[in-house]
């Protein structure tokens, strides 16, 4: 909003905030990974913010210094789809690497598994972040598994990946902050930081501050797969006067266990 006197802007912010859904409007920050540094404090300080999530706050930033205790930045990766949970991950694992590291200009590594048909519109984001983080990209095309025995392979000092799993997602009810891989899978130390996390607290974290994030949760996207499974999440489907099929944005939805309806498997 623009104006020449203050006072009509106070008035139009008080219009609008008083006509639309709660949660809304969010303060804006323009240039929201140059001021990582000050993510947890700002949020920390945020007194508005649901209950309990300043617990598990403290619990993810723990549990990545202590990563970062274990192994250095050579040794980690974040596993990085272009997914709402990894790209909080990603901006909070910048935030801790920045405030641990203040005076290096270092390059985290991020590992990026395609899937067989992927969104354009991820491919994009991915692109960006790279830019926007300034990101040691590391991709391969094909089975998960197989990828991680290329990344032992190509990438031998790589010993942990940094993870945006949570308990609801599906065979991550039985992890912990630190889970080793299978037995039978190449080995790398898991760190698991938002296990506990909810959908919501995902919304809350990236909304809060700024962060961007993939265009297709704008259009009622809530879990991203890949083109031939993944579409709109059904429950934020609406239908405008007019008769035209629309959907709200992710964060708009209510019911965080249904945040896999849109997806085929």
């Amino acid at each position: 909003m623009e104006s020449s006197r203050q006072e009509e802007v106070i008035k139009a912010f008080e219009f609008f905030s008083n006509r639309l859904p709660q949660g809304s409007i969010v303060d804006y920050d323009a240039d929201a990974v140059t001021n990582a540094m000050e993510v947890v404090p700002k949020l920390l300080k945020n007194t508005q913010l649901p209950l309990g999530f300043h617990a598990k706050l403290r619990h993810a930033v723990s549990v990545l210094e202590d990563a970062l205790q274990q192994y250095s930045l050579t040794e980690i990766c974040v596993g990085f789809n272009g997914g709402k949970d990894c790209t909080a991950i990603l901006h909070l694992f910048y935030s801790v690497v920045k405030r641990k590291f203040p005076d290096q200009d270092v390059k985290i590594k991020v590992l990026y598994i395609k899937s067989k048909q992927q969104f354009p519109e991820v491919e994009l984001f991915i692109q960006d972040a790279v830019q926007r983080y300034s990101l040691d990209l590391i991709s391969y095309h094909g089975r998960i598994k197989c990828s991680m025995g290329q990344l032992k392979s190509d990438h031998p000092k790589v010993q942990a990946v940094v993870m945006g799993s949570r308990r609801s997602d599906p065979h991550c009810n039985k992890l912990n902050s630190f889970s080793r891989t299978d037995p039978d899978w190449p080995q790398f130390m898991r760190v698991n930081p938002v296990l506990d996390w909810s959908y919501s607290d995902i919304w809350t974290f990236l909304r809060t501050l700024s962060i961007p994030y993939c265009s297709l949760y704008d259009r009622g996207y809530t879990s991203l797969g890949s083109l031939e499974n993944t579409h709109p999440n059904p429950l934020l489907k609406v239908t405008d006067n007019k008769g035209v099929v629309k959907y709200q944005p992710a964060y708009t939805l209510q019911k965080g266990e249904s945040e896999r309806d849109g997806r085929n498997s």
